[in-house]
């Protein structure tokens, strides 16, 4: 395949490339642990070796891929342990989060952002077919977090985390494809709007904590399935 123009048909930049490349690996097109060079990604995107070259260092200062000298680069393995470090920061930015909408938020921004939440929820009911993550429903399942982030004007916090979480995105795309668990997902985010809706804190937290504890479900059955994915220890 060959990236060597844009969508807008004009030659390809050095930022378009990393972008490119980075998403291949988040959507695991670029698989974890798989060998690529700067000679493979020149001939496809049809520019020269430096320009790849740029684009491997911001994968890798990224965590994205290992080059290990005389061997080649790499494709960066999952790390369970990584992963599971910043779900744990996810989660409690998002706990604080609903922390603020009971106790700052006035009674009709809360029924705002109900709305907004009770609409996103019957959009998502029209995707939970989709099999992966790749289609539609991932737009719903951001922004069905960003509205509860934007209404106690958090987006600022959580776009300092946004290269930490890539990460997730790429372990999202696998577990959700995992276990087709886009039906799962909308019964957890209905939870957590119930909880809103009842006035429940304790219960949103759990939920939103449930909801975002991906890893200990499926880790033993993934590392089984998909051994060379994932790194040891």
């Amino acid at each position: 395949m060959i990236y060597a123009k844009s969508e807008e048909n004009h030659p390809i930049t050095s930022d378009e490339i990393f972008e490119q490349i980075l998403n291949r690996i988040i959507q695991l097109r670029l698989e974890p642990g798989q060998l690529i060079s700067e000679n493979q990604m020149s001939a496809e995107y049809g520019v020269s070796r430096s320009v790849i070259r740029t684009a491997f260092t911001r994968l890798r200062q990224l965590g994205f891929i290992e080059i290990y000298p005389q061997r080649g680069t790499y494709v960066s393995l999952m790390d369970l342990s990584y992963i599971a470090d910043l779900l744990m920061l996810r989660t409690a930015v998002e706990k604080e989060v609903l922390y603020e909408i009971f106790t700052e938020l006035g009674e009709a921004e809360r029924s705002q952002m109900l709305e907004r939440l009770r609409e996103n929820l019957k959009e998502q009911e029209k995707y939970r077919d989709e099999a992966d993550y790749f289609g539609r429903f991932p737009e719903l399942d951001a922004e069905f977090h960003k509205i509860m982030i934007d209404s106690v004007s958090r987006s600022a916090m959580m776009q300092m985390l946004d290269s930490l979480m890539l990460h997730l995105s790429r372990w999202r795309n696998f577990d959700v494809a995992f276990d087709n668990r886009v039906p799962q997902l909308i019964a957890e985010h209905k939870k957590i709007f119930e909880a809103i809706e009842e006035g429940d804190i304790q219960k949103a937290q759990d939920s939103m904590g449930e909801h975002l504890e991906t890893i200990t479900a499926i880790a033993d059955r993934a590392m089984t399935k998909y051994p060379t994915y994932f790194k040891n220890g």
